[in-house]
Parts: structure tokens; C-alpha cells; sequence
């Protein structure tokens, strides 16, 4: 990880475990922290009315894409950028995912991943009928996704991107959610791009799993500053609702879902929850006017 401006690590709002403060939650606005931990030199602290836990410092001074250059691509993801079993096992696993999202949208139409990475989800959707189109923040990745696979594919982030209102039928987040400084403004965003009815599908950490309960601070999804926010179920709910969604189906994200599914055994894990991750399928209700809460009072 790359290291950060001393100067980030002195401004947070909250400093010793425990202690409640006031500050403006990105989700519900003006409400009371109680501390949670510090890592990585940055604050945490848990929401009192939602639950979620976030970073509370000043990210002003954070750039997400000096982290997804093309050396973090080819660190993390190097065996995706040719023909093998890791590509093949991503093809596998969103194949399955569009499969359930075609039982919500089964007249296929024009599908936006943000966050597309190098684009496999983008080209399943267009051999199974679908019109892709994908932003990512990382050039190398976004590169990657036009020039080896041929497909529509902006540098962008969600604000800034190129696309026309009430033109989607679904867009979905994989793993994306968690790295949004402003989650409600995006969600609105996304709430404006949809088509009325349209689906958004997307991804994050469960911070209220048994897993993350398990591990501690040492869960995989206390990443600060790369994630923002740590979601819980009401956190999700309460997002939802503020941007115009309704929650259509909560499932969770497991490793290997198409393998489990060969074998009958996705359903009973799907059941039992022993995930930390959650699958979220929400449906555009209502439209929303773009804009959200300045979040300048967090500071």
C-alpha cells in the first residue's frame, strides 16, 4: 500500500477508542460516532443510527486512482490477463451472476458496470444478448477491456462518466460500493441513469457477519483508505432508501458460485449466510433528484 501525507492521519474527528462524537455520517447525514479502531493511521468509527463503520478523516487530500495503476493491476491481477483457469473462473462466476439478474430483467437491454476492471463481466453480458458499457478509475484496466475485448469502456468515475439519464436496465457494482466518499450522491447518480424499474445489483463487505465479528480488525474489508465505508444490512437498507431503491433480493457473494451451483450446494450455502460479503438486488421505485448533503461538516 502506498503511504499517505503525515498531515491526513492529524485531522481525524475521532481519536480514542470508544468515545462518541458528533460528525455527519455519509449515509444518514448529522449523527453521533462511536470510536472503533484505528488502522493503517486512519480513524474508524460506527454510525449510532445506521451501524456502519467508516473512515472519519479528511480524504480530500486521497487519490483512488494512484492505487489502481497498472502496477496494482499487475500485482493483483496479473493471471487475468491471459487465457487460463483465473479467467476462466471469473467468466464462470458472472455468467451465474448475470443468470440472476436476467430472473429480475429477463427482456435484456443496456447494462452499465462501474468499476468494470478489465471487463469480463461486460463481455459475458454481450455474448448473452446484453448492451455493456463500463467505467473504471484505472486506466490500465480500462484499456485492457477496449483494445483485447473490444468493448465500450470509459476512464471515469460514476459523476464524471459520459452517459445519458434513464438510458440503463441494470447497473451493477462489483466490490465498488465500499470505496465511495459520497455513496448517497452516487447512488443518486445511479438512481438517474436507470430506466423506471431499472435494477441495480452490486456487492460489498458485511461488516455485521460472523466473519468480520470473528476476525476483528483484522477482516479483510478494514482496508482504510481504500474503503470508506463498511456496510451492514441496515446501513444498506437506510442507502436505499434515501436514493429511491427498493431492496428486491439480499443474498451474499461466495467464492466459486458457479462450482457450487454444478454441484446443488449454492442454495444451502446461500441459506446458512456464512458469508461476509452481500449481494444486494434493488429496483429503481422512484426518481431522485441528483445531490446530496454536503459532507464538508464531517471535517
Amino acid at each position: 500500500m502506498k503511504l499517505l501525507p503525515d498531515s491526513l492521519v492529524s485531522r481525524g474527528v475521532i481519536k480514542a477508542s470508544g468515545d462518541v462524537s458528533p460528525g455527519v455520517c455519509r449515509i444518514c447525514g448529522p449523527a453521533r460516532f462511536r470510536s472503533f479502531a484505528a488502522k493503517n493511521g486512519f480513524h474508524l468509527a460506527r454510525c449510532e443510527q445506521c451501524e456502519a463503520i467508516q473512515v472519519t478523516d479528511d480524504l480530500s487530500e486521497v487519490c483512488l486512482e494512484d492505487y489502481y495503476d497498472q502496477e496494482f493491476f499487475d500485482l493483483t491481477y496479473s493471471h487475468l490477463q491471459t487465457e487460463g483457469s483465473g479467467r476462466r473462473k471469473e467468466y464462470a462466476k458472472f455468467t451465474h451472476r448475470l443468470e440472476e439478474i436476467e430472473k429480475l430483467k429477463p427482456q435484456k437491454g443496456k447494462i452499465l458496470d462501474v468499476g468494470c476492471s478489465y471487463g469480463f463481466l461486460l463481455d459475458v453480458a454481450r455474448d448473452r444478448g446484453w448492451q455493456p458499457v463500463g467505467i473504471d478509475i484505472g486506466e490500465h484496466a480500462a484499456t485492457f477491456a477496449r483494445d483485447e475485448l473490444g468493448l465500450e469502456v470509459y476512464v471515469s468515475d460514476l459523476r464524471n462518466a459520459p452517459l445519458t439519464s434513464n438510458d440503463f436496465d441494470v447497473i451493477t457494482f462489483w466490490n465498488v460500493v465500499e470505496h465511495l466518499d459520497e455513496p448517497v450522491e452516487e447512488f443518486l447518480r445511479t438512481n438517474s441513469l436507470l430506466k423506471p424499474g431499472g435494477i441495480v445489483v452490486f456487492t460489498t463487505g458485511d461488516v455485521g457477519s460472523y466473519l468480520r465479528r470473528l476476525q476483528g480488525l483484522k477482516w479483510r474489508g478494514f482496508i482504510p483508505p481504500i474503503h470508506v465505508v463498511n456496510y451492514n444490512t441496515k446501513a444498506i437498507a437506510k442507502l436505499l432508501e434515501q436514493t429511491g431503491f427498493s431492496l428486491e433480493v439480499r443474498s451474499v457473494a461466495l467464492p466459486r458460485e458457479a462450482l457450487l451451483k454444478r454441484l446443488n450446494l449454492i442454495g444451502v450455502f446461500k441459506w446458512l449466510r456464512f458469508s461476509d460479503k452481500m449481494m444486494i438486488f434493488a429496483r429503481k421505485e422512484v426518481d431522485m433528484p441528483i445531490g446530496a448533503p454536503s459532507s464538508d461538516a464531517r471535517l
